[in-house]
């Protein structure tokens, strides 16, 4: 039986592989939270990691209020980084491998088409530098590790955009929503089937990249009217420009190409409309 770490055991990502457990039998998941295993804690990270035969860490921890990292960077590249560069420290020359999770917020979202894997990366805020600094870390690695770019996530667990919608348009007779930002919605489901795919294929793994969600993009503004359809709610959802002076810069267009894992992997996501209605049947 092949034995998974699985770190950030509270987020909505982890939560997410824990539901799937029993769907996966020949791999034992080891799921920490921060109070079990702080990855800033290098003596504890340490002796997780040396103490246990791991076949694969998956980190789920991070550092995600991109407002807050923008007050608090030090922390936000001491969790989404410096903890990375630890991990690869610790798990080379061994057998085990690391999927690390990073964000379509490294790039700047200039470009007028989706980005690939080989685009080049232009973070336009400290949450998206961070994941970078990640990136950097893992491809100038020897450890056996793969970067999973991946954005907008969104799940029946926690508090994401989905469930914050949702919540509003109970209480609220309106809600303003950005049309600013595009981007591919993720269900948390779907990404963490994506990863256990990779784990039970376990063979030449290398550090590189690929991009996942779910198949299509669309506007937060189009998402949350999609989620006000689906649950019949009669708030409206009104399309907002306005930006205050607490809005962190955010790439306009970070649609993520898929073509990779199509042709690596015969791997075609379902739509994110698909997902997202299947979601919130659960919530």
């Amino acid at each position: 039986m092949k034995k998974i770490l699985i770190t950030g055991g509270k987020g909505q990502l982890a939560k997410t592989f824990k539901s799937i457990e029993t769907n996966y039998m020949s791999f034992k998941f080891v799921i920490k939270s921060k109070q079990d295993l702080d990855i800033t804690n290098h003596e504890s990270l340490a002796d997780e990691i040396l103490q246990n035969n791991y076949d694969f860490i998956i980190n789920c921890a991070a550092y995600t209020d991109v407002n807050k990292a923008e007050e608090f960077k030090d922390r936000a590249v001491s969790v989404n980084s410096n903890s990375v560069k630890q991990i690869l420290e610790l798990i080379n020359g061994t057998n085990c491998k690391l999927i690390q999770f990073s964000s379509d917020y490294v790039f700047d979202g200039y470009k007028e088409t989706e980005y690939n894997e080989t685009d080049k990366v232009n973070p336009v805020n400290n949450y998206g530098y961070s994941k970078y600094l990640a990136e950097k870390h893992i491809i100038n690695s020897t450890s056996q590790s793969t970067i999973i770019r991946t954005s907008w996530l969104f799940s029946e667990f926690n508090t994401n955009f989905v469930k914050k919608i949702i919540d509003l348009s109970k209480d609220q007779k309106q809600i303003n929503v950005t049309n600013k930002e595009i981007g591919c919605p993720t269900y948390t489901l779907d990404l963490a089937n994506f990863c256990m795919t990779l784990c039970e294929k376990n063979s030449h793994w290398k550090s590189e990249i690929f991009n996942y969600s779910n198949s299509g993009f669309t506007s937060r503004f189009k998402m949350a009217k999609k989620i006000k359809n689906i649950l019949n709610f009669s708030c409206k959802i009104l399309n907002s420009e306005r930006k205050t002076n607490k809005d962190v810069l955010r790439p306009f267009n970070s649609r993520l190409s898929l073509n990779k894992i199509k042709s690596r992997f015969d791997i075609v996501p379902r739509d994110w409309e698909e997902a997202l209605d299947i979601c919130i049947k659960k919530i």
